[in-house]
């Protein structure tokens, strides 16, 4: 019973859609379960572990710094000590008030960059980023078309470096697929969740992360298995942690939180503290080594590349501004093994 409980939770967790007849409310699950650590026989949240992460050789530790990010969503709680939000605009009335009425772009940013500990648990994965709210979503998580173009211009116009989208249609909106090209041909890191709901289908991520120009973000649970709820198809770019997500919510709350939506935005905070070790870096390049470096876990349609590898990742970044000689020794090692594991999903005998 509990575990049906569980399932019919999650599926009305972070769906958000934009020209839908129905609204879904993108709520919060409030679990005390985290996730645990093997290696230390303790329970702590896997933020921690990605944070821990950072630290590298040369003992520096990157954070994101003068890296801005949109979060284009229900907008954010500014409210939140932990959250620095930059500035920012509602699409939806084209005004400047973008409060966050409904806690999924809250929760979201929050696990972007929330620079405070809350019982001693680390929430952000980039807190030194700059945080700047797009509220293009209303506060029943739904949005029109015009709301979210207008949301992607806007962060085209500001020369944000990243651009978080937790949002998911089956809907091909050509006006969206071409502000995102027109963004993606600016410059911008577009990160996007596939969707949640695990059609039988060999093929339906929705979209936007089914455009080209997004950087498709699947989910794994703490095993590191597909979420059961988490889209499969071609266009899944990679994974990241999607369930009972911990983060903050509204008036100095935290939840848990579970959907693609809490994967994306991993990949985000991981995309600014790349670009802070490397600033040079275009979105292009950004999603080759997010690739590459990937931890393998199954067929490409399920995990895509695998499960993002933040040291891994950031050494190569690192390689690229300081080594490129060595970089490119790396990245052809990496696309070797990339088409072996292709070879062996498929399995084709490798011609010796």
């Amino acid at each position: 019973m509990n575990k049906l409980i569980y399932v019919l939770l999650t599926l009305l967790i972070t769906s958000i859609t934009f020209s839908s007849p129905y609204s879904v409310k993108a709520e919060a699950v409030a679990r005390g379960t985290l996730y645990e650590d093997y290696y230390f026989g303790r329970q702590i949240n896997i933020l921690d572990i990605l944070n821990e992460n950072k630290l590298l050789g040369n003992r520096e530790i990157y954070r994101g710094k003068n890296i801005k990010v949109g979060v284009l969503d229900t907008g954010i709680d500014y409210k939140n000590d932990g959250l620095h939000v930059q500035g920012g605009i509602s699409t939806i009335n084209n005004i400047d008030d973008y409060m966050d009425y409904n806690g999924h772009g809250t929760h979201v940013a929050g696990i972007i960059s929330s620079s405070k500990k809350h019982n001693n648990r680390t929430i952000g994965v980039a807190p030194e980023a700059q945080i700047f709210a797009i509220k293009s979503l209303n506060n029943e998580g739904n949005s029109k078309e015009k709301s979210i173009i207008a949301g992607v211009q806007w962060a085209i116009d500001h020369d944000i470096d990243v651009l978080n989208m937790s949002i998911g249609t089956e809907t091909d909106a050509k006006g969206v697929k071409d502000v995102l090209e027109s963004a993606y041909k600016h410059g911008i890191f577009i990160v996007a969740p596939v969707g949640n709901s695990d059609y039988p289908e060999s093929s339906h991520i929705t979209y936007p992360a089914k455009y080209s120009s997004v950087f498709a973000v699947g989910s794994v649970n703490n095993k590191l298995k597909r979420s059961f709820f988490s889209n499969v198809g071609q266009e899944l770019d990679i994974v990241s942690l999607g369930e009972e997500i911990y983060g903050p919510s509204l008036n100095e709350t935290y939840t848990y939180e579970t959907g693609t939506s809490m994967a994306s935005p991993y990949v985000a905070g991981v995309a600014a503290i790349l670009l802070s070790a490397n600033h040079n870096l275009t979105n292009s390049e950004l999603k080759e080594i997010l690739l590459l470096s990937a931890d393998y876990l199954g067929a490409k349609t399920e995990y895509g590349y695998g499960i993002i590898n933040i040291p891994k990742a950031l050494n190569l970044a690192l390689l690229k501004k300081n080594n490129i000689k060595l970089y490119n020794y790396k990245l052809n090692l990496y696309k070797n093994m990339m088409v072996y594991r292709k070879i062996m999903d498929n399995k084709i005998p490798p011609i010796l």
